[in-house]
């Protein structure tokens, strides 16, 4: 016969399993419901790509928006937030120290070569821009790429970053240099909440700033600078310690054609009288195509000038090459009032082309003398 006390201590365990066993179904529960993305850069059939095995639209100095009179020195028609929402999903743009002795925050400056050709504000203007986008578009992966141009320590970037608040959504890999294969899903990325990837040209510091990654150890570009089509697809730039294994890492496609002001390589500015064909679905994908036929695959990334410019033509390639669907924003006027249409816009570049260089040229005689 069973005493009172081990009856009671057989009931104890008893009602312990069953609690463990009712904790461990409601744990494996939650995990079968965690958070999932289910779209991702427009499409549910991204979500499972590597980062590296998706080609992104990217802006050719992004902050570098036309005003009347400066398109010599411009890049863009359309505000960050408007190539955002048509599909731009790299900005580019070129950082130098700035020259204003009291300004405060990190004391970098977006300008086109020279900021007295063109001074596009400071960086922390741009990166707010962006961390607002992200914050109201959470399942959209977006990569910066900064041209340091003055060689700035990235500590000095990063207080930008981190005063921005876009620090916070910054993908840190474990290294500093991944191989195609050792980037995470685009779904992964969204599901962590991190959904910027950061690019260096130099200056890099991963010890310190791991959300900065060198460009030219992960990436190798096509030639820039480039006055006509079809677009050499060779490799231009890339790291030295990375050389022997191009074939390892992404690449990003320069196809912005420029037009030489004097003959030469020197002095060059967006060719804008060409700007609907170069940016055409049929010259994206035939420029990719051929791209594609030399290194195996599609650019990761692609460079262009206006690049919403003609009719959202580009952002629409690139959904092609993706195997996706593409939804062009609703028409409307930018924050400098030029239209996305191909007709409007381009008529607009032409007319002001006179000007512009008028305006250019005394600025390159200023510097001569």
């Amino acid at each position: 016969m069973i005493s009172n006390s081990k009856t009671s201590t057989i009931f104890t365990i008893l009602c312990s399993l069953l609690v463990s066993v009712a904790l461990t179904s409601v744990h494996a529960a939650s995990l079968r419901t965690a958070k999932r993305a289910t779209t991702c850069n427009g499409s549910s059939q991204l979500c499972d790509r590597l980062y590296s095995n998706v080609t992104f639209a990217g802006a050719h100095n992004s902050y570098a928006i036309v005003h009347s009179g400066t398109t010599l020195a411009s890049n863009q028609n359309a505000s960050i937030t408007s190539q955002l929402n048509a599909g731009i999903r790299m900005l580019q743009s070129q950082a130098h120290k700035s020259s204003n002795s009291s300004v405060t925050g990190a004391g970098i400056d977006l300008c086109h070569t020279e900021c007295s050709l063109f001074q596009g504000g400071t960086i922390e203007y741009w990166l707010s821009q962006v961390k607002s986008w992200v914050d109201a578009n959470p399942t959209e992966v977006v990569t910066l790429l900064i041209v340091n141009s003055d060689t700035l320590p990235a500590s000095q970037y990063a207080q930008a970053f981190q005063s921005t608040g876009l620090a916070s959504k910054m993908y840190t890999p474990s290294s500093g240099v991944l191989t195609k294969q050792q980037w995470p899903t685009l779904g992964s990325m969204v599901d962590s909440g991190k959904t910027v990837v950061g690019f260096l040209t130099s200056g890099t510091d991963t010890s310190t700033v791991p959300y900065l990654l060198d460009e030219f150890s992960n990436i190798w570009e096509t030639p820039y600078d480039q006055t006509s089509v079809p677009f050499n697809c060779s490799i231009d730039r890339i790291g030295s310690n990375v050389k022997s294994t191009s074939q390892n890492l992404m690449y990003l496609s320069n196809q912005f054609r420029d037009l030489s002001l004097f003959g030469g390589d020197q002095i060059t500015t967006p060719d804008v009288a060409n700007i609907g064909s170069t940016n055409s679905e049929a010259t994206t994908l035939s420029s990719s195509d051929t791209c594609a036929s030399e290194h195996g695959s599609y650019p990761n990334f692609i460079l262009t000038d206006y690049s919403t410019v003609p009719d959202y033509d580009f952002p629409r390639a690139v959904a092609q090459m993706n195997g996706v669907s593409y939804t062009a924003p609703a028409q409307s006027s930018n924050s400098n009032g030029l239209s996305s249409g191909s007709s409007r816009t381009t008529s607009s570049f032409s007319s002001s082309i006179a000007l512009s260089f008028i305006a250019l040229s005394s600025a390159l005689v200023y510097f001569i003398l």
